[in-house]
Formats: structure tokens, sequence, C-alpha cells
């Protein structure tokens, strides 16, 4: 399977280290499943709402993709090639034009911007596909994966419901929204 160049690229993080992000494939299925088990119980709660997930059944779900259904994608370390994330999204069959979303960054990659670049790359591709919102079901305490919502520069509509936070990320930036996050606009909002 070629994979499209589009979507491969590599990419240094606010660290200083890179990471190349390609689309997911079924022969990742064990790095995902060694990605997975190597998370941090906390990581893992906050990924899968539970801490013994059905690995098996999140490695299929992340492994058998169809551009047009699911897709996802994977960041693997430049240094040693090791997966350190995977996002992915899957088409509501009831309502096509929306698509649930998930995220797993390893410990060690969080607060880096792994989470935001994974995003764009995401809500790219739902919007080709032509998934107009990108559903999220989060923890209220997974407070980093909200400020990656929140911060996306998309549409956003949260809802609260006892124990979840549900997500609605538009997958086109606005226009007002794009012209503030132009160089420009942020050079005239800059504080000097």
């Amino acid at each position: 399977m070629s994979l499209p160049r589009h979507r491969q690229a590599d990419v240094v993080l606010r660290d200083g280290s890179t990471v190349h992000v390609r689309p997911v494939t079924a022969t990742d299925a064990p790095d995902l499943r060694a990605f997975f088990e190597h998370l941090s119980p906390k990581s893992i709660a906050l990924r899968f709402f539970c801490g013994f997930p059905d690995l098996d059944r999140a490695v299929r779900w992340a492994t058998e993709v169809e551009d047009q259904h699911r897709y996802g994608l994977i960041a693997t370390s430049s240094t040693d090639g090791r997966m350190v994330a995977h996002a992915g999204w899957e088409r509501d069959p009831d309502h096509p034009d929306r698509a649930e979303v998930a995220f797993a960054i390893a410990d060690a990659m969080q607060h880096n911007g792994l989470g935001t670049i994974l995003l764009g790359q995401l809500t790219q591709a739902a919007d080709q596909a032509g998934v107009a919102v990108l559903n999220a079901e989060v923890l209220p305490q997974n407070h980093r994966m909200l400020h990656v919502f929140r911060d996306s520069g998309f549409s956003l509509t949260t809802h609260t419901i006892p124990g979840v936070v549900l997500v609605e990320l538009s997958t086109s930036r606005s226009p007002a929204t794009l012209e503030l996050r132009t160089p420009q606009a942020a050079l005239e909002q800059a504080p000097f």
C-alpha cells in the first residue's frame, strides 16, 4: 500500500525533538500494541476511560483503516523509530458528516505540541473526506486534551454531562479564525 505523500512529514516539536508523522497501516499493529502497553496507567485511563482496556480491539480499530470510513495517523521518534503517538477518527454510520476522534501520546512526548499537530492533520483528512465535525468524549480531568481542542483554531463547542466533556470541532476553519491566525495578524496583535 502506498502512503499518501501529503500526509507524511517530519515535524520538530517544542522540545526540539523530531517525529515522523504518517498514516497508520495494518502492518503497524504489533508496534501500536507495544505503544499502548507502555502508556502510563493515567494515560491509559484518559484514552480508554478504564484501567484495563481491550487492547486487541483498540489495535484493530486503529489499524483497520479506510480513508473514507476510518483514518489514523502515527508518529514515530526520529531517533529510534519507536511509535510515540496515535490519533484517528471513525465516521458515524448514522451521521456521515461526523466522526469520532481519539488520541494517545506517549507520556514522555506530552506537552510538546504533538497533539496539536495530529489534530491539524486529522481535521484536514476528515474535511477532505466530507466529515464536517469531529466529536470527542474527554474526561474532565484531561486538561491537556481539552486545551489542544480549545487552542486548535477550529470552531468548537463543548457540552458537559456527568463525568464527560463532549467536544464538537468543525473540520474547516472559519474565515475570521483564519484571519486571526495569519502571520501579519499575529504581528499586529503582539504586545510589543
